[in-house]
């Protein structure tokens, strides 16, 4: 039997039976939040069953006054559950974006947005009455979740009047709303925020601001127009190098994107001012900070200035390998005539780094005839076997292992005609015998025809013998490339 006169027995009691009516009271409030999400969940699928077909003939274009009417007599919170999936699934086309933001400025949406930033706090619109809305979140999110929404809505818009209400929502103590609120600021791309930005990111910078995030900062102002690219003035002539390389990143940033746009992207005076196009060739390429030194390269390959190519020049011989490396690889996009800078890049092939002198090789390749003639001189004139190996092996795969052969077969001669020699010599006998094995019979028998007749000769003075009259090289021997053609 047990004393339910003891005190010891009566705690363990009321610990026992505290426990189990905490058990059932958060197994009640589960369920309760349960039957609340299944709730709503049907609710908004009914909704979006009854109204998305209003809705899509609307966006259609097909502007009916009674499908107008209909969307109009929605309160504010249905009409933001019916549009959430135009907002949260794809990217709204450019073709409709005006029309869908006419069409939400006309319901009232893009008020009761401004007005939940402005206020500051939660705008409560008409509710629908049934308690399914989005007040089933739970008040303490709320709050939150209605200011991102509001934010990432207007921004997914491109509503350029909103800009200075997406500005306040950077000054937010939540990193949720700032981060939302750089996106949407760069989505809309509103030049007159683009300066408010750069002094946010002069603070940021050099310490006097913990946020909005740097990088974050630094995305949205890369998003950016170029048109929007003479307001960094101040920035990239900063005293503090690292806003002088924050800002020349951007800059780079802007350019390369837009230079993927217009394949023929020359930067005059005109776009950028004159202002800026002498700080890229008097200062930041002559920077003391080399990352500077290598954004600028990447902004400078694409200026149509004459003293670009003196200052590209410069940027080859920089003595941090990483400046020559970005400048190589930039000057693949060289839109001017490039001949002068053919023999400069072709000096990064005898670079200390072999990152350099990969680069320097895929971007004489890019350059068309010219570049590639000067590779394959170098490659038939220099001793280094490691830079003819890193050149066989770009060559591979690139694919031109299989034209350099058919040209030859074809009767070529000069420069690509020595280069097949070589490399059936010795320089890459894998990859040659490979493309032989792809290549029609006509074109094998053509390529053997040519090569049979001197190529024993040639292998014995690359070997340093004589040949011998009574040893003879099958078509096979060739076509296998066996270990002593690899010597």
């Amino acid at each position: 039997m047990v004393d339910t006169s003891d005190p010891v027995t009566q705690w363990a009691f009321m610990i026992v039976v505290s426990v189990v009516m905490g058990t059932f009271l958060l197994i009640a409030v589960a369920l309760f939040r349960r039957w609340q999400q299944i709730r709503y969940g049907r609710y908004v699928h009914i909704l979006q069953l009854q109204y998305r077909p209003v809705l899509a003939r609307v966006l259609s274009g097909a502007r009916r006054p009674a499908d107008i009417d209909t969307l109009r007599e929605l309160p504010l919170s249905d009409l933001e559950i019916l549009f959430e999936p135009l907002f949260s699934r794809r990217r709204l086309p450019e073709r409709c974006l005006v029309f869908f933001q006419a069409l939400c400025l006309e319901l009232g949406l893009i008020e009761l947005w401004q007005s939940r930033l402005a206020s500051g706090r939660l705008a409560a619109p008409s509710s629908s009455g049934n308690g399914a809305n989005h007040e089933s979140l739970g008040r303490s999110g709320t709050r939150i979740f209605l200011q991102a929404i509001s934010i990432r809505n207007l921004g997914a818009l491109r509503h350029r009047p909103s800009w200075p209400l997406l500005i306040k929502a950077l000054d937010d103590r939540r990193p949720e709303v700032q981060f939302v609120a750089l996106r949407a600021l760069g989505a809309m791309g509103a030049p007159a925020s683009f300066p408010v930005l750069r002094e946010r990111l002069h603070a940021v910078a050099q310490g006097n601001s913990p946020s909005p995030p740097l990088r974050g900062l630094q995305a949205a102002m890369a998003s950016f127009d170029l048109a929007c690219v003479p307001a960094l003035l101040p920035s990239l002539g900063h005293t503090d190098r690292h806003i002088r390389l924050h800002s020349t990143e951007i800059l780079r940033t802007i350019v390369c994107r837009e230079a993927a746009r217009q394949p023929r992207l020359a930067l005059t005076q005109q776009l950028l001012t004159p202002q800026i196009v002498e700080l890229l060739l008097a200062a930041l390429a002559v920077d003391t900070n080399s990352e500077t030194r290598a954004r600028a390269a990447e902004v400078i390959v694409f200026l149509a200035d004459p003293r670009a190519t003196p200052a590209l020049r410069n940027l080859l011989l920089d003595h941090q390998w990483f400046v020559r490396l970005r400048t190589v690889q930039a000057l693949a996009h060289l839109r001017q005539s490039a001949a002068p800078l053919h023999l400069q890049i072709r000096g990064c092939l005898r670079d200390s780094h072999w990152q350099v002198r990969e680069a320097a090789i895929r971007t004489l390749l890019s350059l068309g005839p010219e570049g590639t003639n000067q590779l394959y001189e170098h490659f038939l004139t220099s001793p280094n076997h490691t830079t003819r190996n890193q050149i066989v092996q770009v060559i591979e795969r690139r694919g031109l292992m299989f034209k350099l052969v058919e040209l030859y077969s074809n009767g070529t001669n000069g420069v690509d005609a020595r280069m097949v020699e070589q490399l059936a010599i010795g320089a890459a006998p894998l990859g040659l015998s490979e493309v032989l094995r792809t290549l029609t019979p006509e074109v094998r028998l053509r390529f053997l025809s040519r090569f049979f007749s001197d190529a024993e000769a040639k292998i014995r003075f690359h070997e340093g013998k004589q040949p011998d009259v009574e040893s003879t090289l099958s078509p096979k021997h060739i076509l296998d490339f066996p270990p002593h053609l690899a010597a």
